[in-house]
């Protein structure tokens, strides 16, 4: 449990991300996907659902041992909330309501943030944006582990610690990274469906910066899983990203994909090649009005 890890830097890359050169290729081949562009009806309604089931399970706990709440926040609530994290994500690419209604979409996330505790929805969608605009972007990008975790985080012991962590770096991270005049972000800690942060971004295969993941937890999590699609296409909503896959597939079944998040957990602990420096990143050269 104490063996160092074997990485000491990022991947430093000097391409551009390769989604945006594959979204060109794709509509132009498969104009018909630009029709699945737009809100998802359905959205407002399943979220609203687990809202008000997750204010109506802590009614119902509120007479329980500390010990089966402690269960029951763990097994039940938690997956509620990571999936109200990713309806989130999904409300900050304005897929609830529309462009149109961008307020609308700024205040339904708050909605859904109620049951989480932290207001964090508001900052989350600056952030986000910039997370899609400069993948990989050093300084930019904040969803990219800092030097000191790189650094510290490099032991089996160490990666569960930074796992468990995450809420609290996540937190943090944006306001030494790239301060905006915003609030925290939240990410959820050591929770089995947390394994889509680390799969999602982190260089399992050297080159490799996205990666999906198909697998059944999906249906829990908006389709986060479908994370090549969505960044290839982050105005459609989370629901239509598997007819993405359906029409393009031969862009996407031959790229590497992760079967298990749970697995993807294990092999960031125990991997040593594999932490928070594992990462691809680059620079933006900005204007001076970014």
């Amino acid at each position: 449990m104490g063996k160092t890890g074997g990485r000491g830097d990022f991947e430093w890359v000097y391409t551009d991300q390769p989604h945006t050169s594959r979204r060109k290729e794709i509509l132009a081949k498969y104009p018909q996907i630009k029709s699945l562009m737009g809100p998802d009806p359905q959205l407002k309604w399943v979220v609203s659902g687990m809202v008000l089931t997750q204010l109506l399970a802590c009614y119902l706990v509120r007479d329980l041992s500390w010990k089966w709440i402690f269960f029951w926040a763990y097994a039940f609530g938690g997956c509620i909330n990571h999936s109200l994290t990713l309806a989130i994500h999904d409300i900050s690419h304005n897929v609830a309501f529309g462009n149109k209604l961008a307020k609308w979409n700024r205040w339904f996330a708050m909605w859904a943030n109620l049951p989480i505790g932290l207001p964090y929805s508001a900052s989350f969608k600056k952030y986000h944006v910039d997370h899609h605009r400069y993948l990989g972007g050093d300084q930019l990008d904040v969803d990219i582990p800092t030097d000191f975790e790189g650094w510290f985080f490099c032991t089996p012991a160490r990666k569960v610690l930074w796992l468990f962590l995450q809420p609290f770096f996540y937190a943090l991270r944006p306001l030494v990274v790239n301060p905006k005049p915003v609030g925290s972000i939240l990410c959820m800690g050591l929770h089995p469906i947390s394994g889509h942060f680390i799969a999602e971004h982190y260089m399992f295969l050297k080159g490799h910066e996205t990666y999906s993941y198909y697998g059944p937890l999906n249906l829990i999590t908006f389709n986060v899983g479908y994370h090549m699609e969505h960044h290839d296409f982050p105005s459609i909503p989370g629901s239509k990203l598997p007819q993405v896959k359906e029409i393009a597939a031969e862009y996407y079944d031959s790229l590497p994909q992760h079967t298990s998040w749970s697995r993807v957990l294990w092999d960031f602990v125990f991997d040593d090649s594999i932490g928070p420096y594992a990462r691809i990143k680059r620079e933006y050269k900005l204007s001076k009005k970014e």
